[in-house]
């Protein structure tokens, strides 16, 4: 299983940033993972989500 970050925008006057994590096979399970725990404080105002798989700390390249 792979590991998710999703982040979720919310918020009218300041925007406020959701963080959760999943594991998920695919990213669509991942999406409806993150539809489960999507925080009912949000349902009203978010306008943007990003899923993005998250890399093993060992798999990491770093620029330098």
């Amino acid at each position: 299983m792979a590991r998710y970050r999703v982040t979720i925008r919310y918020g009218n006057s300041g925007k406020r940033y959701e963080v959760l994590d999943v594991e998920a096979a695919t990213l669509r399970e991942a999406l409806l993972r993150a539809a489960e725990e999507f925080p009912p404080e949000a349902e009203s105002t978010a306008d943007l989500v990003e899923v993005r798989v998250q890399a093993e700390p060992e798999a990491r390249e770093y620029l330098g």
